[in-house]
């Protein structure tokens, strides 16, 4: 697995455009089976997001099979991570025991958090990610982050 492959502009797009999907889905699943919306944010952090795609490739290319897993595994990082954030903002009420993390967690490591439908959704909305990454990532930032990962790969 190249993981410099993984962090061209056209693949930060593409990888940005998923995980931004695949975000925004988990949140509005996790509300829908909690109903619980402490000021929940859809809203995905751009560099925290980098950050959980760069440390799941790192995770991946120690397998054989990283890049065939990179789809579903991307999908349940991003699951993941907007759980977390979802738990953070509804602390009380995990506290309370209103909400039950535990059978989250394991829908997701199971590949079971995200159905058809979800997946379907995604798909067809991934045109209009593109759009709104490509506006973002230009040939500028594209460049500071690949230069960012040659940093960080050469202190690893």
């Amino acid at each position: 697995m190249d993981i410099e492959r993984h962090f061209s502009k056209e693949n930060i797009i593409e990888n940005l455009a998923k995980y931004d999907m695949y975000y925004q889905i988990s949140v509005g699943k996790l509300i829908n089976i909690t109903n619980k919306t402490n000021n929940i944010t859809t809203d995905i952090e751009f560099q925290y997001a980098l950050g959980s795609i760069y440390e799941l490739l790192k995770d991946l290319e120690k397998l054989e099979n990283g890049d065939d897993l990179f789809e579903s595994e991307l999908r349940n990082q991003a699951a993941m991570d907007a759980t977390q954030n979802f738990i953070n903002e509804n602390l009380e009420f995990v506290k309370n025991e209103e909400i039950e993390v535990e059978p989250i967690i394991n829908d997701i490591n199971d590949n079971n958090f995200f159905n058809r439908t979800m997946i379907e959704i995604c798909e067809d909305n991934h045109t209009k990610q593109i759009e709104k990454w490509t506006l973002i990532i230009t040939d500028e930032l594209a460049s500071a982050i690949k230069e960012s990962l040659k940093e960080l790969e050469a202190k690893n």
